[in-house]
Formats: structure tokens, sequence, C-alpha cells
């Protein structure tokens, strides 16, 4: 079963090479990078050059829009989504999420958790981004999975879409038309999958996550959900509670990452 990964990035000379690296080190053989490059400035095309990698360069209508490139150029059964500044927690999550496909097949999505770390001291944990399995009305409690962690088999996108650019958040629009919507079938595994760098778009300022949240409300008036501003709420006591860290995950996850 082949994986895709989409890697989307902008001037992310400084952290991509670690990203590469941390896909080509899946122990996995079916496997394929797809990196789309918005057209940047620095060394990063000069660095994605140098591995065996799918790669495109040039302009791009933002995250989403670069992604959207990615995926149709990728030729994987499996899709998933790895950010530039990112890397997975080992080397078998390809395997471990590919058995769970092949031993159920009627799973349209497999996903998992998540740890973020301090950008420039990665041996810190500083949010948890612990999941489970989904229940229908998940979403009104605060809950939703994080889209890197995500395991999305090819033909879901071919029959209900990708992700909608008329939205500012569009990975939240898609995780709720998949599970609440649509209520496809998904499968949780327990256990970080992936750790991300802090500091991203929609997490490093007071005005950013006041965006990210005006764009949830957005989503959630378009599909005419009654009580959006309890979503709101929910959502971030949901998002709070991540920087509660179990010891046992920082004891496992506490090593640095170069």
């Amino acid at each position: 079963m082949k994986i895709s990964v989409i890697t989307p990035v902008f001037n992310g000379e400084e952290m991509i090479e670690s990203c590469i690296e941390s896909v080509l080190g899946q122990d996995h053989r079916s496997k394929e990078h797809v990196i789309v490059d918005g057209g940047s400035k620095d060394k990063t095309v000069e660095i994605i050059k140098k591995y065996q990698v799918k790669w495109l360069s040039e302009k791009d209508e933002g995250l989403y829009d670069a992604i959207n490139k990615g995926i149709k150029m990728s030729t994987g059964d499996i899709i998933c989504f790895l950010g530039s500044d990112d890397m997975y927690s080992h080397s078998n999550v390809y395997r471990e999420v590919s058995n769970k496909f092949e031993a159920n097949p009627g799973i349209d999505i497999i996903y998992g958790d998540m740890i973020f770390v301090d950008r420039n001291d990665t041996s810190k944990i500083v949010r948890y981004w612990k999941s489970s399995q989904f229940k229908p009305g998940l979403f009104k409690k605060g809950w939703l999975p994080q889209n890197h962690t995500l395991f999305i088999r090819r033909n879901i996108f071919e029959n209900y879409g990708s992700f909608d650019l008329r939205f500012e958040i569009s990975d939240y629009e898609l995780q709720y038309r998949f599970f609440e919507k649509l209520k496809l079938n998904t499968l949780y595994i327990p256990g970080v999958i992936v750790k991300m760098r802090s500091g991203g778009v929609s997490n490093s300022s007071i005005r950013n996550i006041y965006n990210n949240m005006k764009g949830i409300y957005n989503i959630l008036k378009f599909y005419k959900v009654r009580g959006a501003l309890i979503y709101i709420v929910n959502t971030l006591f949901y998002r709070y509670r991540q920087t509660f860290i179990p010891s046992e995950i920082k004891h496992t996850y506490k090593s640095k990452i170069d």
C-alpha cells in the first residue's frame, strides 16, 4: 500500500531537510514525498533538489492551495500531510498505518496524536494533542484530530473533494465535512505520530488564534450549525487542556530532535 505525504513549504530552508529525512527514514518501502514550494526566495528548492522527491515550485494561493496541488500530483493509495517544520515520532508510522488499513478495508481515515515541541529546543514539549475515537457530536465539545496525523484513502478525495479554498481554515472544514457531515469510517490509533515545532500560523499569536476561531465560526455558520459559539468556547478549552502534558509523554519524547 503506497503512502503519499504532501508537504507545502515557502522559504523553509532552515527546517525542510529534517522534514525530508524524517519521511525517508520511514520503514515502509512504498512511499512518496510530494513537496509543493510556493516560489521560495531562499535555498529551499536547492535543498529539495538534493533528494529523490516529487516537487513543484510556483506561486500559489496559500497553504491549502499548495496541498491541493500536492494531492493531484500524488500517486499513493493513502494520502497524508506533514509540515515543512515537522517530523514523525518514530520510523514505523507508515508501516503501522498501512497494516491497519489493510486489516480494516472499510476504514476511510486513520489518525493519532501529536506533540508540539519548542522551535529552538526540540527536547521541550509544549503541547500534547491527544485525540480519541470519533463519535458524532464530538466537534461540538471542541474535539478534532490534528491535520498532520490524518491518513486518508485517495478515493475519499476523489469522491468528496479536497480542501475548500473558500474557507481560511480549510483543514477544519475538511475535517468537519469528513467526520461530522459525511460520517466516514475512521480509526484512531493511540500514540504520538507527529512532532510539530511550535510557532505555526494558527498558534503563534493572540491575533492568529482569534482569526483561527473566527474562521471556524464562519465554517459552522456556513453549515448552519446551531450554537456555533459553544463550539468555539469548547475548542479553546480543548486547546488549553493540551498544555497539561502527562509525565509519561515528557519522558518518552524528551530527546532532542536535530
